[in-house]
């Protein structure tokens, strides 16, 4: 049974595919755990919206320098510091944890992304020497990491929002893109 509780107001959050807000025929009804209210819908995604999204993923084209790379985790911290306390109320009602413990989520959030954007112009090639046993030869091997375009995030109900930091931080570093599929629990906040 859906109860409403009138002090709450219900949101609804569509999922997103590639930069666009997107709806489906279904919803799926997020609820407070501590007394089943609803607090939020998000759309009940199908096969062919994760197909889509898929398709749009391993189409990318990493183009991106790593200063641009760090500059969008860098606005991503400011955005998540800035909203703490809407993003902290959000993940209080959809997983039941204590205001302190949603703020120290952000916090934990926050970190992701900002040590990513430290971490992201930091040069990742090496080199190693080949003479370091007596078959090896006096030559230097150079290795170069390459994104792998698409990379998949399924998400827990715990940590809702530390959970996603640290699949899509990472994946935004290393000039790749995201599909995150966040638990049916605590969808809200990946969103």
């Amino acid at each position: 049974m859906t109860k409403l509780d009138p002090a709450i107001k219900v949101r609804h959050e569509p999922m997103r595919i590639a930069g666009r807000r997107v709806d489906a025929d279904g919803v799926v009804e997020v609820r407070y755990p501590w007394n089943d209210t609803v607090i939020g819908t998000v759309p009940a995604g199908r096969a062919d919206h994760a197909r889509q999204a898929f398709e749009i993923a391993a189409g990318y084209k990493s183009k991106l320098t790593r200063y641009e790379r760090q500059q969008i985790l860098f606005r991503t911290a400011e955005a998540l510091a800035s909203r703490r306390e809407e993003i902290s109320d959000l993940i209080t009602l959809e997983l039941g944890i204590s205001k302190t413990d949603s703020l120290y989520e952000v916090g934990r959030a926050y970190d992701v992304f900002t040590l990513s954007a430290q971490m992201c112009i930091q040069d990742d090639g090496q080199i190693f020497s080949c003479d370091l046993t007596p078959h090896g030869k006096a030559r230097k091997i150079f290795t170069t990491r390459e994104p792998l375009k698409a990379i998949s995030a399924i998400t827990p109900f715990n940590h809702p929002l530390n959970m996603v930091s640290h699949k899509v931080a990472p994946a935004i570093a290393t000039n790749n893109c995201v599909v995150v599929k966040p638990t049916e629990l605590t969808p809200m906040t990946a969103l």
